[in-house]
């Protein structure tokens, strides 16, 4: 895997995480809810989501990894494993009350 390559990869997954992210945060709404009711469902889905998108990231990029026989690219690789690894433990920290 050459580093272009690597970099595109990296801003994939910062894409998509960072887009679950910018759901995820609290923004006040412009119009009153119809109903009255206002029960948001938003935040265990995007959490849902997220934590779906980093682990299946982390286990793909962890499999593919043990798969390339070259060296180099295999680090790369499992480098986007331990990044999709950390960004999963981080967002269970950070996101755990949306799914209480």
């Amino acid at each position: 895997m050459r580093v272009p390559t690597f970099l595109f990869w990296l801003a994939v997954f910062a894409g998509v995480v960072g887009g679950l992210i910018w759901g995820l945060t609290p923004t006040r709404s412009n119009y009153p809810s119809i109903g009255g009711g206002g029960y948001d469902l938003s935040r265990p889905v995007y959490t849902l989501l997220l934590l779906g998108f980093t682990g299946l990231w982390t286990l793909t990029t962890l499999l593919i990894s043990w798969n390339i026989k070259n060296s180099i690219a295999s680090r790369r690789v499992l480098l986007l494993a331990m990044i999709g690894a950390l960004a999963t433990v981080v967002s269970i920290i950070v996101y755990h009350d949306n799914l209480t």
